[in-house]
């Protein structure tokens, strides 16, 4: 009776889940469709931490094809799971892509997506932006599950054949049940 018990709380017990953000590096090739103003990681407390991307578009782009790649930390970094190119244009019109769509549902909140179409023009002052992105494991682990560890991701925006854009960063996931 007393191992039943013990079994039960274990199981109701809230996880111990711990997710942050380790790396990010944005990388401008072509400076003459914009710049980069914001690329960082902003510690929130000792536990999570949030990321802020800010990007200012100079020139109308009419066509841009993005490249989404997955990599898992294990001697080293090894693919994972997704590597998917899509035109981002179709996309945002027709929502074709399911593994895209539901990576989109999880950034909604934080990247103004809803006014952007094709093409993408170019209004005085305007920002691609996404702010204070924290990393939600369990709305994540619904659509995705992963085991612990640790993971990057690879987006590649492409305009005209060439790579313009790319957005870099890794998280760490612990979840102290598995162990």
């Amino acid at each position: 009776m007393l191992a039943v018990l013990i079994f039960v709380l274990a199981l109701l017990t809230p996880l111990q889940v711990e997710t942050k953000f380790k790396s990010l590096h944005c990388t401008n090739y072509d400076k003459s469709y914009g710049e980069i103003l914001l690329c960082k990681i902003k510690a929130i407390n000792r536990y999570r931490n949030s990321l802020s991307i800010q990007f200012r578009q100079l020139r109308t782009v009419n066509n841009v094809h993005m490249r989404l790649e997955l990599f898992k930390r294990a001697n080293g970094w090894r693919p994972f799971l997704y590597n998917i190119s899509f035109n981002l244009c179709d996309f945002l019109s027709k929502r074709n892509n399911v593994i895209v769509s539901l990576g989109y549902e999880y950034l909604k909140p934080y990247i103004p997506m809803t006014n952007y179409t094709c093409p993408f023009k170019v209004n005085k002052g305007h920002l691609i932006k996404c702010t204070d992105l924290e990393f939600d494991i369990e709305k994540f682990r619904v659509r995705f599950p992963i085991e612990t560890g640790e993971y990057a991701l690879q987006l590649s925006f492409i305009v005209q054949r060439k790579v313009t854009l790319t957005l870099n960063g890794s998280v760490e996931y612990y979840n102290y049940r598995e162990h």
